[in-house]
This record gives structure tokens, C-alpha cells and sequence, in this order.
């Protein structure tokens, strides 16, 4: 009985980690009429991941943050990443990065200046490869006082 009560809150935290606001991007993107598969990336797809956790970033502070990308079977290209406007006073420092074919991620620069809004934010990060549908993430920040 102890066994199984382990492992069932094991796959519960497995689930409930494993949960995001991510979109699947790339040409191998399931239509409406088709499921995505139960386990991995799609043929000709790709996710962005994000860290997990908040990124704290103090006032007047900067800190690198990682991109990364989950590439399907038979996915090999460029992804350049866009970012929507985020709090006030809070910037990424890397306009436009790319993760290029070979690579598994980018670092990003995210700065806030001195007078930058305090509290929890999120921010949308979207993939655009070469061709094919966009995939998006959001990175949690949170701005604390110097």
C-alpha cells in the first residue's frame, strides 16, 4: 500500500510539473482533426521550454535567462524568438535571438532599471522557425526591491 501511494504522488507531480502554457510550433503541427502524441515532440515540431521557477530579478539588476527548445524527429530549424512588452522598467537586452539549428538554446539578458515595477509578471515568448506555425511559452519574472 506504501508503494503504490508513493508512486501515484510521484505521477502526480510528474503531471502537474510537467503542465505549462506552451503551444507546439514548426510544419508538423497537428491540424484540429489529429491528436498530438501522448509522449514527446511531434515529427517536424518543437516547444520552447522556460525555466521552471520565477526569475527574481532585483532593481537595477540583470540577470541571463535560458531559452531552450524540444525538438521533434526530423526538426533541424533556425527559431528566432520574440518577446511581448513586459512590466514597466523591465527589458531583454538581446533583441532578436536565435537558436540556431545545432543549438538547444539562447541566453537572454532580462534588465530592469532602478524605478522598474515591483511584483510577479509573465511574459510571452514566442518561436518563429523558417517555416511553419509559431510556438509560444511564458517566462514568469518577479522584480523585488533592491
Amino acid at each position: 500500500m506504501k508503494r503504490s501511494c508513493i508512486g501515484l504522488l510521484a505521477m502526480a507531480m510528474l503531471g502537474y510539473t510537467g503542465c505549462n502554457q506552451a503551444t507546439p510550433g514548426g510544419p508538423g503541427v497537428a491540424g484540429p482533426d489529429q491528436k498530438p502524441p501522448t509522449y514527446g515532440e511531434a515529427d517536424n515540431t518543437f516547444n520552447l521550454s522556460v525555466p521552471r521557477m520565477s526569475t527574481t530579478l532585483n532593481q537595477g539588476g540583470t540577470k541571463e535567462v535560458p531559452i531552450g527548445i524540444e525538438r521533434g524527429k526530423n526538426f533541424s530549424e533556425d527559431v528566432t524568438l520574440k518577446f511581448a512588452d513586459g512590466p514597466k522598467g523591465v527589458t531583454l537586452a538581446s533583441v532578436s535571438p536565435v537558436i540556431m539549428h545545432g543549438d538547444t538554446q539562447a541566453k537572454v539578458i532580462v534588465k530592469a532599471t532602478e524605478d522598474a515595477s515591483l511584483g510577479d509578471f509573465t511574459v510571452k515568448v514566442t518561436g518563429h522557425p523558417t517555416k511553419g506555425a509559431d510556438a509560444t511559452n511564458e517566462i514568469k519574472i518577479t522584480v523585488v526591491k533592491k
